[in-house]
């Protein structure tokens, strides 16, 4: 039933997600927004990044994963926040003073502009592992830099392998009877044997790894490609907005209405309307999500 109600939405225009378009209409989309993330220092951009971000990861993905993530990046935005005034001792108005310093007001929002930028920063660079699979980045890269593109596909999959092998050999030990004592030395040991044994199997795959493609005649000729991916007519639309979209945040940032000034006194100077876009790119992925997730429900209720 599911199939089929897959292979009627193919026929009808296919899945309106960002998942679905071509690599480079994702690929044009998270430049865009990261450019705009890590280039233009100010509250508004960082809120509107870090909240687009945090509901496309959480629509696409368990809830326990999600709480987890929101705990870290809460996490990680407080302490930014909370110790820079420490090193930094900016600003005109104290909140109060640590070993004869002033602990100012500037320094704490500048620390929270800086925590919501890297945060969001994070959470976006996730969202793209995601959506640009290994597949899609061999088909962005694997023409012009072929040698580039195996290192990276070969990066975005060496951690969850190497996860998955530090399990098997955790599994492996436990059944084998070693893990009986519960004292700090033994499991040293263990966690150490673990680790070499860890080491040797991510050395001997790279080692098959390298053999197998110098086997293949890896980088003798040059490479043919088989893939699927086809640039639709909304790829183009979507390009161009998402590109009209980048060019005037950068232009009414450039006039100084996205700026942010904290020292020595705080300046905010965001207008309406280049936020507003910004806010509208990146929510974007999360507004095709439940589009999709309420087109999905409709059409198995009609079955």
């Amino acid at each position: 039933r599911g199939v089929l109600l897959r292979l009627r939405l193919h026929k009808g225009g296919g899945e309106m997600r960002l998942s679905a378009f071509h690599p480079l209409t994702a690929l044009v989309y998270f430049a865009a927004v990261l450019a705009v993330t890590m280039f233009c220092f100010s509250p508004a951009v960082g809120i509107c990044s870090a909240v687009g971000a945090f509901l496309f990861c959480a629509i696409t993905q368990s809830c326990r994963q999600t709480a987890s993530d929101l705990a870290f990046y809460i996490f990680l935005t407080a302490v930014l926040t909370v110790t820079n005034p420490l090193f930094s001792h900016k600003g005109v108005t104290p909140l109060f003073f640590v070993n004869g310093k002033a602990y100012t007001k500037e320094a704490l929002f500048y620390g929270l502009t800086a925590g919501l930028s890297l945060t969001a920063v994070i959470m976006w660079c996730k969202a793209l592992g995601k959506v640009l699979t290994r597949e899609k980045l061999l088909y962005i890269f694997g023409r012009k830099t072929p040698k580039a593109a195996l290192v990276i596909t070969m990066t975005m999959g060496f951690i969850p392998k190497l996860k998955r092998l530090h399990r098997q050999l955790l599994d492996a030990l436990n059944c084998s009877g070693a893990n009986i004592s519960d004292s700090r030395f033994d499991r040293l040991k263990k966690d150490c044997t673990v680790f070499t044994a860890l080491c040797a199997g991510t050395l001997e795959r790279g080692a098959d790894t390298a053999a197998s493609m110098k086997a293949r005649g890896y980088g003798i000729r040059k490479r043919s490609f088989a893939h699927s991916f086809k640039f639709r007519a909304w790829d183009g639309i979507f390009v161009a907005a998402f590109a009209v979209i980048f060019a005037l945040v950068l232009i009414f940032s450039a006039r100084g209405e996205l700026s942010a000034a904290f020292y020595p006194v705080i300046k905010l100077e965001n207008s309406v309307f280049p936020v507003g876009m910004f806010a509208l790119l990146c929510v974007f992925p999360f507004i095709l999500e439940v589009k999709e997730s309420i087109k999905w429900k409709y059409c198995l209720a009609k079955m």
